[in-house]
């Protein structure tokens, strides 16, 4: 691998694009959006793109879900189940993009944020009540812990809101509880 020339101007951008990517995750979720793009802007190979963009986006996460379990809005006890799930699926992820070819995962990474980002754009309105819960908190947190946790150790960006999303639909919870579970999950497996 060829060193990367981190010019002033790429520094510039790397560092405005995390502070606009870390200011997005604080208020919706959805930084690495911004975070991503910015790091393969900057030569970064894909793998170490995807790493250090997880690794940013943990420090947020651990603060989120400190925050929200503090106020009582998650329960790791309540948790446990799917934050186990979760972990399995994410190094699962994780382990199969470090045996991908880079060149595989240049096209990819753009298709993928592309279509997050469309997902994230019209999924605005839901959770402001509880809902109805459509699966037993069990059968929910082993498919979406293995199938989010995949997701996230091999990807990343979109993670959170796909977690929340899930939380609102299948679970019944409103937005605020369910972006306290959505914390506490990530909080796990980003470690």
């Amino acid at each position: 691998m060829e060193p990367i020339a981190l010019t002033m101007d790429v520094l510039a951008v790397l560092f405005f694009s995390g502070l606009l990517a870390g200011l997005v995750d604080a208020i919706a979720g959805g930084g690495g959006l911004i975070a991503l793009p910015a790091l393969l802007f900057a030569g970064i190979p894909p793998q170490l793109a995807l790493g250090t963009n997880k690794l940013q986006g943990s420090f947020g996460t651990l603060a989120a879900a400190f925050n929200y379990i503090r106020k009582g809005e998650a329960s790791l006890k309540e948790a446990w189940v799917g934050i186990l799930f979760t972990l399995v699926g994410a190094a699962s992820g994780a382990v199969l993009v470090q045996q991908l070819n880079p060149d595989f995962l240049k096209p990819v990474i753009p298709m993928l944020l592309f279509l997050v980002f469309i997902y994230t754009l019209f999924s605005r309105n839901l959770g402001l009540k509880e809902g109805v819960p459509r699966l037993s908190q069990g059968i929910f947190f082993m498919l979406f812990g293995l199938g989010l946790g995949f997701y996230d150790g091999f990807f990343g960006p979109g993670t959170g809101s796909f977690w929340t999303m899930a939380f609102m639909v299948l679970l019944g919870l409103n937005m605020t509880r369910a972006s306290g579970f959505t914390a506490t999950h990530l909080r796990r497996d980003s470690l």
